[in-house]
């Protein structure tokens, strides 16, 4: 193979000459009708009138469609519309932004085509309406209107949001309004709120009163929160109807606050405790504001704290952040020490990995096999595989027997594609290894599978899938049954 060049494509294309390109963009307009349709466009570069009949028709065309997008359509029918919506932006937006908008707008308000016609459990059609949303306040910026315009209109379009997917127009509302024009919503919105309030019952007694559409009211002032970049807007909001604010609520100030960098706002809601469920977040916040306040000593006792709590990766990698380099060894004792005695062998595992004490978290695994749950899938494949990794044989198939054991008590057809690939790794790992003690053998093992399980048709099948593909590919004439 020719060695590839270090040369960007841009520059080289740049450096082509003029025949040559036309030549290929013409082959490749005739093999790919993208292309082709992207070439006809660029001819109506000075018709934007033309341009813009083009991109209508081809809205009013998905408008008028009956067709619904399964899971499994939903995607790549977002993406088309991300990808129409983006063409319109940089095709006809310079050229004629009035136009652009129109259809932009269009598009926002024909959200029900969208939504109502697919199963949107990935969120690209919300992708899509973001992009719509976005790209509608990018060509009003470019239109030439009066700037007392734009807020009302973009209010108009926010109310009539039914599948809320029209959040974007006022969490980017910055890309079009000012300061002054943001502030003018928020009083706005702030107004409404206290009339509402006023004519409710019963708020200070919790949510109970509150009139219908009073969150779309809290809501849109978050969403304004973010475009000023100005927490004060999303705590005067929750307040007024929750004055005192629930863990949750707090937690949502604490971060906006940090965020914006504005620690001491947020060690405001930092100084009580929270209610038990949110407790925890609390301190992990407390330390991150402490650390922004420069008081990284104590920031480190608590970020201690919460890890010998926890004994969780991530909770010790915030805390040893925080030390000096010459700490860390000590740092490192302590966790190894407190995982050799904890009473979940995965958590303790997975902690002794991170600190590459491999041996150790087998020595856990294999004096407490029937301790591990093979419900956490999540982990314990990883795991398995980090353990693979330092010929930690016997640790390994703790996890992967835990993990099809889990699968088969559950009779969870779903997965027995997992489970029969767990079946086979255990077997590499057999075959790799000169002793699985303490465990009992692997024979031993999947004579009690096969026992216990000889009704699992769905599993042995494909278990046996499996084999005849490795048989095929050592020994094409080579067949090979679980019974």
């Amino acid at each position: 193979m020719a060695k590839k060049s270090t040369e960007d494509l841009a520059t080289f294309l740049k450096r082509q000459k003029s025949d040559v390109l036309v030549d290929v963009l013409l082959e490749l307009a005739g093999q790919y009708e993208g292309v082709n349709d992207r070439l006809e466009r660029l001819q109506l570069a000075d018709r934007p009138d033309i341009l813009a009949a083009d991109f209508r028709k081809t809205l009013a065309a998905w408008r008028r469609s009956k067709k619904f997008y399964s899971y499994r359509e939903s995607c790549a029918f977002g993406q088309e519309l991300e990808r129409w919506l983006m063409q319109v932006g940089s095709e006809l937006g310079p050229k004629d932004p009035a136009a652009a908008l129109a259809l932009f707008e269009s598009f926002i308000e024909s959200d029900a085509s969208w939504f109502e016609r697919a199963d949107d459990s990935d969120g690209c059609i919300g992708d899509a309406m973001r992009c719509a949303c976005e790209q509608w306040l990018e060509a009003a910026r470019r239109c030439e209107s009066p700037p007392d315009e734009w807020p009302p209109r973009i209010v108009a379009l926010y109310r009539a949001d039914e599948f809320g997917g029209r959040e974007a127009l006022l969490r980017h509302a910055d890309l079009l309004l000012g300061e002054d024009g943001l502030r003018l919503l928020v009083a706005e919105f702030e107004k409404e709120m206290a009339q509402a309030l006023s004519s409710a019952v019963g708020v200070n007694k919790g949510r109970a009163g509150l009139p219908s559409g009073f969150y779309k009211l809290s809501g849109a002032l978050s969403l304004l929160s973010e475009a000023l970049h100005d927490p004060d807007v999303l705590v005067r909001s929750v307040c007024s109807y929750s004055p005192q604010p629930n863990g949750l609520q707090k937690e949502s100030f604490v971060v906006a606050y940090l965020k914006e960098n504005r620690p001491d706002d947020a060690m405001r809601w930092l100084t009580d405790a929270w209610e038990p469920q949110f407790e925890g977040r609390r301190q992990s916040l407390l330390s991150d504001t402490l650390a922004r306040l420069g008081r990284g000593q104590e920031s480190a006792q608590l970020r201690q704290q919460l890890f010998e709590k926890t004994l969780s990766v991530h909770d010790y990698q915030r805390w040893i952040e925080l030390l000096p380099a010459t700490s860390h060894p000590e740092a490192h004792e302590r966790a190894r020490q407190l995982a050799l005695v904890h009473t979940d062998p995965c958590v303790a595992a997975q902690l002794l990995l991170a600190i590459d004490e491999a041996r150790d978290a087998e020595t856990i695994l294999t004096g407490n096999a029937e301790l591990v749950d093979g419900r956490r899938y999540e982990a314990l494949p990883n795991m398995a595989k980090a353990l693979l990794a330092k010929n930690c044989f016997r640790g390994a198939s703790v996890l992967y027997r835990a993990l099809l054991n889990s699968i088969l008590e559950r009779a969870n057809s779903v997965a027995y594609g997992h489970a029969a690939r767990y079946w086979w790794k255990l077997k590499e790992i057999n075959a790799s290894s000169e002793t699985l003690d303490p465990l009992v053998s692997q024979a031993e093992y999947e004579a009690a599978v096969r026992a216990k399980n000889p009704r699992k048709i769905g599993f042995w099948a494909q278990v046996n899938a499996r084999a005849e593909r490795l048989a095929v590919a050592s020994d094409p004439t080579h067949t090979y049954r679980e019974k």
